[in-house]
C-alpha cells in the first residue's frame, strides 16, 4: 500500500504532461499555419485574402440566416447519402466476407468500383438522370458504397475463426451469432467504415452542389469563387468545416465508446 500512492500520482503527472504536449504541438502547428498563410498574402499583393478579411466574412455569414439555410440543405443532403451509403455497404460487406459465392459475384465489381474516379459517377448521372437533386444523391450512394464494403469485408475476413467454430459448436443462432460473436470482432471496422462514408459523404456533396445545384453551401461556395469574393469563399468553407467536425463528434463518439467499450 505504500506504494500504490507515488504510482498513481506518478501517473497522474505522466498523462498530464503528455497532454500538455499535444496541446503545444496543437498550438505551435496552428500559428504556423497562419503565418504561412498570411506570408502568402503579403507576396500575392492582395489576391490571397489576408486573415482580418476572412474573420470580417466569417462573422458576416455567421450571422447571416441564409448561409444557415444553406447548410441544412447540404446537410440534409448528406445525412441521406451517408446513411444510405453505409447502410448497404456494411450489409453488403459482411455478406461478402461470410459467403464465397457472393464475393465471387461482388468482388469484381467493388474492385472495378474503387477504381472508378467519383467525379466519373456524377457526370454521368448528370447526362444519364439530369441535374434533379435524387441523381446526384444516387450517384453518390453508388460512389461510397465500395469504399464501405471494403473496409468491411477486410474486417470481417480477419475475425477470429475459432470463434466461428465454438459458435457452431454451441449452436448460436444467426442473429446472436452476428451481434455477439461476429459484432464484437468487426466493431473497429465498422466504425472505419462510417467515419469514411460521413468523410467522403459531405466532400462528394459539396463538388455536387458546385457543379449542379442552385442551392447548398457548395453552390454558396462556388458562387462567391465567380464573384471574386475569395474571402467570403473560405468563410463559408470553414463555417461549414466547423459544423461538420462538431456533427462528428456529436455523432461519433458515444458510437465509438458504445462499440469500442468492451475492448477497455
Amino acid at each position: 500500500m505504500t506504494t500504490a500512492a507515488p504510482v498513481a500520482v506518478g501517473g497522474v503527472g505522466l498523462r498530464s504532461r503528455e497532454r500538455g504536449r499535444r496541446i503545444q504541438a496543437f498550438v505551435v502547428a496552428w500559428l504556423l499555419a497562419l503565418g504561412v498563410w498570411q506570408f502568402a498574402t503579403f507576396i500575392s499583393d492582395g489576391w490571397v485574402p489576408s486573415l482580418a478579411r476572412i474573420a470580417v466574412a466569417f462573422l458576416e455569414d455567421v450571422t447571416n440566416a441564409q448561409v444557415w439555410t444553406e447548410i441544412w440543405i447540404t446537410f440534409r443532403r448528406i445525412l441521406v447519402t451517408f446513411s444510405a451509403a453505409t447502410a448497404i455497404g456494411i450489409a453488403l460487406g459482411i455478406a461478402i466476407g461470410l459467403s464465397r459465392r457472393v464475393a465471387a459475384f461482388f468482388r469484381p465489381i467493388i474492385v472495378i468500383g474503387l477504381a472508378i474516379p467519383d467525379p466519373v459517377y456524377i457526370i454521368v448521372a448528370i447526362l444519364v438522370l439530369g441535374t434533379e437533386e435524387s441523381s446526384g444523391l444516387i450517384a453518390l450512394v453508388i460512389a461510397l458504397v465500395p469504399f464501405v464494403v471494403n473496409i468491411v469485408v477486410g474486417g470481417v475476413r480477419a475475425r477470429d475463426q475459432g470463434l466461428d467454430e465454438m459458435s457452431s459448436v454451441y449452436r448460436l443462432g444467426r442473429r446472436r451469432y452476428l451481434l455477439d460473436v461476429l459484432g464484437r470482432q468487426v466493431a473497429p471496422a465498422l466504425l472505419a467504415a462510417t467515419r469514411t462514408s460521413f468523410a467522403f459523404a459531405w466532400k462528394l456533396i459539396v463538388l455536387v452542389e458546385a457543379l449542379t445545384q442552385p442551392h447548398g453551401i457548395g453552390a454558396q461556395i462556388y458562387y462567391a469563387f465567380r464573384l471574386l469574393r475569395p474571402d467570403h469563399m473560405i468563410s463559408l468553407a470553414l463555417l461549414f468545416v466547423v459544423v461538420l467536425r462538431a456533427t462528428e463528434a456529436i455523432l461519433f463518439a458515444p458510437l465509438e465508446r458504445r462499440l469500442l467499450g468492451w475492448m477497455r
